[in-house]
């Protein structure tokens, strides 16, 4: 299951790390996690819990492209996202090598384009929405690369 994008994350956070983690972190995402904001491999979180992230061991951006958490409420800087060409949102994806943006296109009547985030080379085939609602990637909604084709529907 992928993150829709339109719920304001302070945070996205990778979790197949190589490093270890204490088991308090381990703990405490367990305990935090649901539908709407682990899809199994990316959690969403508050930027509140970057502190405590990097105490059990997660990377943040101190590790560049390789950092383990991006941060998504911090970055004010609108005029180098503009020169990159970028949307929010792509903005915030290319801040780390794991992390993607894709535009979701919808497969039936009455569901409205939105994003969603996810792990880069996942297989993932579902996001659930705002509303609670899961959509399944080929059947109600598409996204690059599409399982369903035009001239297929």
């Amino acid at each position: 299951m992928a993150l829709e994008s339109g719920t304001h994350w302070g945070c996205i956070l990778r979790v197949d790390v190589d490093q270890a983690i204490k088991q308090d972190g381990w703990k405490w995402l367990l305990r935090n996690c649901n539908s709407h904001n682990f899809d199994g491999e990316i959690f969403g979180g508050h930027s509140t819990d970057a502190k405590r992230l990097r105490e059990w061991g997660f990377r943040g951006s101190e590790a560049g492209l390789e950092a383990d958490f991006v941060l998504t409420d911090q970055d004010n800087d609108y005029a180098r996202r503009v020169a990159a060409g970028m949307n929010y949102h792509q903005y915030i994806a290319n801040k780390v090598n794991w992390l993607e943006y894709v535009e979701v296109r919808s497969l039936v009547e009455g569901i409205k384009p939105f994003g969603v985030f996810k792990l880069k080379e996942s297989e993932v085939y579902s996001v659930r929405t705002f509303d609670g609602e899961t959509l399944t990637k080929g059947h109600e909604v598409d996204w690059n690369p599409v399982v369903v084709h035009r001239h297929e529907q």
